[in-house]
Order: C-alpha cells, then sequence, then structure tokens
C-alpha cells in the first residue's frame, strides 16, 4: 500500500494484496492473546444457536490485523500508522474465509518533511464480498534530498 515516497503517491493509486485463508488455530490464537473468548467466535454450539451469524465467526480485530499484515508498507518511506477512520464491519468472516485488501488512495497531505496519506481500506473475501471498510491513515516521508 505505502510503496514509494510521498512525492511519489497520488490520488487514486490503487493496491490489491494476496490472500490468506483465516483458520480455526488463527482464532484460537487470537482469543488467547487477546482475552476475548465471546463464544460467537469459540463456542461451536452456542454460535450454531445464533440467528443472526448461524455458526462461528472470527474476531474483528482479528480480520482487521491480518488484513494490516496483508497491505505492503515500504519502510524507507513509512514513518508510522497513522490512524483508522470510518471502520466498519460490514460482513462476517468466517473460518475458512480467504481474506485479501483492496486500497485506493483518497487524499495525499503533504507537511514539511512528510505527510498524510489516507485510503480507502476495503477487505473483502473470496466470494468478492466486503466484510471490513475503513479509511486508513499512514505517516509517509518525503524523497531524502539528493547528495
Amino acid at each position: 500500500m505505502i510503496t514509494a515516497y510521498l512525492d511519489d503517491i497520488s490520488v487514486g493509486d490503487k493496491h490489491i494484496t494476496g490472500g490468506r485463508t483465516i483458520t480455526e488455530t488463527h482464532v484460537v490464537n487470537f482469543a488467547m492473546f487477546s482475552g476475548d473468548w465471546h463464544p460467537i467466535h469459540t463456542d461451536v454450539e452456542y454460535a450454531a444457536a445464533d440467528s443472526r451469524f448461524s455458526g462461528r465467526i472470527a474476531h474483528g480485530a482479528l480480520v482487521l490485523s491480518v488484513a494490516l499484515g496483508l497491505v505492503t508498507f515500504w519502510p524507507p518511506a513509512m514513518k508510522a500508522f497513522y490512524g483508522i477512520d470510518r471502520l466498519r464491519f460490514v460482513a462476517p468472516t468466517r473460518i475458512g474465509d480467504t481474506v485479501h485488501v483492496e486500497t485506493s488512495v483518497l487524499s495525499v497531505e503533504p507537511r514539511e518533511s512528510d505527510g498524510v496519506v489516507t485510503s480507502q481500506f476495503v477487505v473483502r473475501n473470496q466470494r468478492g464480498e466486503d466484510v471490513l471498510v475503513a479509511q486508513l491513515k499512514s505517516l509517509v516521508d518525503r524523497k531524502p534530498a539528493a547528495e
């Protein structure tokens, strides 16, 4: 997603990542790490009785974490993750779903030595359904001065 210095990023630039399949191991490890043992994620019987989701779903924060791991952040230019706006989990992600990320640059706001790049950030499953949408902000360096 951030694969260039600020000076070389333009509104409308797009990137599509590879995919990752959400597994049982991901869900259990995330529950252990985060302490979020809500039964909609971890209890087959409870989740099967739930009329909204009709089965277990991955943690929203797990899906976001996996998605952030899929995008490219080029270290020479990427200074910091600056924030997320308008984050919504718009559909459930289930164990066995394969997700990928599609980004599009919405704005580039230059500052003295760096700038903020805002990108539309969409996580889609293997059926092309949006499961998470957000606006991701990145703090990006300008090109270094020529020596």
